[in-house]
């Protein structure tokens, strides 16, 4: 869930994006994806399993999308969310069958790929300094429009409107709730299928 366009332009202490929550909620749905795979011996990706993998990244985007346009706020802080993420994404791929790596691989990028459209020439330009064109374009992706994301801020940050700061009313509990919700449905998508594990396909070739 990352910070909509005006949260870059407003004023806070601390940015945050929190792109953790999309990287697990894209493992969830490729774990429910791999169930169309056929378990192969060779493990390699054939051309039928193609139209499985397209569907899955066109999930992870739109998936990318109501977890934005949820009311949230940001509880990991910005550079350990994105190693969290990043760390998260990487191990995962590692420790699925080589059958599924690219399954894996295709859908956690696309459920970061809207972020990277519309931020990666900002973050770019506040890392490095670099200025490109497309920075000062306005966001492609409509939840990451003022009125489209459902980013909440503390009081500090100024927020204008009053269901944008997360100290006022119930808006913390909501967040609360609403971020225990996803990690709740994506616990249950890696649950219903463990078989595209390197290390459950080990034992039970030990057990045979």
């Amino acid at each position: 869930m990352m910070a909509d366009y005006a949260a870059l332009i407003r004023p806070r202490p601390v940015v945050r994006m929190n792109v953790t929550f999309h990287a697990l909620t894209a493992v969830g749905i490729a774990h429910v994806a791999a169930m169309r795979l056929e378990t192969a011996g060779d493990d390699r990706f054939y051309r039928p399993d193609v139209w499985v993998l397209g569907s899955a990244m066109c999930l992870g985007v739109l998936c990318h999308g109501v977890l934005d346009g949820l009311k949230h706020a940001y509880p990991i802080r910005a550079v350990p969310d994105v190693l969290c993420a990043g760390l998260l994404a990487i191990c995962w791929c590692l420790c699925v069958r080589r059958r599924f790596s690219l399954l894996f691989a295709g859908v956690i990028l696309a459920s970061f790929a809207p972020d990277i459209v519309d931020f990666g020439p900002k973050m770019l330009r506040s890392f490095t300094g670099i200025s490109m064109p497309m920075v000062d374009v306005a966001p492609l992706f409509p939840w990451h429009w003022p009125d489209g994301s459902g980013s909440m801020y503390s009081i500090l940050s100024k927020a204008p409107e009053r269901t944008r700061i997360l100290d006022t009313g119930q808006n913390g509990i909501i967040s609360l709730i609403n971020h225990v919700i996803v990690v709740v449905f994506a616990a249950a998508g890696i649950f219903a299928n463990l078989r595209v594990f390197r290390f459950l396909l080990r034992r039970d070739r030990g057990a045979a």
